[in-house]
């Protein structure tokens, strides 16, 4: 997404790269701060330091392109030192806070530690023309925890990384598939708990895990370990696409996520995914449409329930299927990435700036949030 981004600003001006910009942390603070949690004490989010944002900050000065119209962060906690002479766009997941609460234990780290990042980034990202976020749901906790001005909010979505195929060759298998890098935080060991009431009721059905797994799943009846699939590899990537065209359903009762691209790219092939309602998956997902979203993922007999109702009638089963095809297409191909990423650039041009330095109006998301 970071190069279809690229290519999209390139296509509409002339583009001066400023990067990579990756100053190390500090030993000594990196060591303070582990010793700190040793001890049972919580630690400073060194990588975002005063001092290595302050580097971070005459990095990009020094190299910036004197002429340049604007300047476009991808990202924005690390850039939050950054004092831009033009105007400014930026772009990301989330923002710090979102990221701590989703990724961390915020009690592992100094409340003032992180005091000081959420409100400099909130600064920030005020200060800039535009900002965009790749869901609804980051958009709006973004503008409440932030308070910052909806009308200058965008957001762009996402897309997967896989090509769509031309059609869909899903033959009938009961074969489940769990993708993650994070076993636990993913909800792997849910997976596996639901996967053996499933096969209780019906020996047929199949689980296949890729990425990281419990050295015990190999073991597991029913249950297909593959490892990581490195999609740069030609024949790990025919593999991975394989899994999910022949898949009945992906898994992923995560408990850390924000849009999880392979819910997307799973779509891609017709493959529904049984997920979590919550994060921005309700984005992804149409309950009882494209897939079935969990109210509580951390519950093996619910996701169990759910993958014998995916079991249970064809005829539903086909039209769900359908459907992810066809939403897939719609809202989460490249193309569509590209026309909403097009449409945020436009919206933060200079010469679209009211007056009263007001851009445009409200997005569709944003009055229909407010409404709420």
């Amino acid at each position: 997404m970071n190069a279809a981004a690229l290519d999209v600003v390139a296509k509409r001006d002339t583009v001066s790269y400023v990067g990579p910009v990756n100053p190390p942390a500090l030993a000594w603070q990196k060591a303070l701060s582990k010793l700190r949690r040793v001890s049972g004490l919580p630690g400073n989010f060194f990588q975002y330091s005063e001092r290595r944002l302050a580097r971070i900050a005459c990095e990009v000065d020094a190299r910036s392109a004197p002429k340049a119209q604007f300047d476009f962060f991808h990202g924005f906690t690390p850039w939050v030192l950054t004092r831009p002479r033009r105007p400014y766009l930026a772009w990301s997941d989330c923002t710090f806070r979102d990221y701590i609460d989703i990724y961390h234990r915020r009690g592992d780290f100094c409340a003032d530690d992180l005091q000081r990042i959420e409100q400099t980034e909130a600064t920030w990202m005020k200060g800039a023309r535009r900002i965009a976020f790749t869901s609804v749901w980051a958009a709006e906790r973004a503008a409440q925890a932030y308070n910052l001005s909806r009308e200058r909010i965008d957001v762009v979505g996402i897309f997967g990384e896989s090509v769509m195929p031309d059609q869909d060759v899903y033959a009938g298998a009961k074969q489940f598939t769990f993708v993650s890098t994070n076993f636990e935080a993913k909800g792997g060991r849910v997976v596996l708990s639901a996967f053996q009431r499933v096969r209780e009721s019906d020996p047929d059905a199949t689980l296949i895990i890729v990425g990281e797994h419990p050295p015990s799943a190999k073991s597991a009846p029913g249950v297909i370990a593959t490892g990581f699939l490195h999609k740069e590899d030609p024949r790990e990537n025919a593999r991975f696409r394989g899994i999910l065209a022949t898949s009945r359903a992906l898994l992923h009762p995560t408990q850390s996520d924000i849009a999880p691209l392979v819910v997307v790219e799973a779509g891609y092939f017709g493959c529904p995914a049984i997920s979590s309602c919550r994060f921005a998956i309700p984005e992804l997902v149409d309950h009882g449409r494209t897939g079935i979203l969990l109210d509580d993922p951390g519950d093996a007999s619910i996701v169990a329930d759910s993958m014998m109702a995916m079991l249970s009638s064809d005829t539903r089963y086909r039209a769900m299927r359908e459907a992810a095809w066809i939403r897939s297409r719609k809202a989460h191909s490249k193309a569509a990435f590209e026309r909403r990423f097009h449409a945020f650039l436009e919206a933060g041009d200079i010469s679209l700036t009211s007056a009263d330095g007001r851009i445009g109006t409200p997005p569709h998301w944003a009055r229909a949030a407010a409404r709420a």
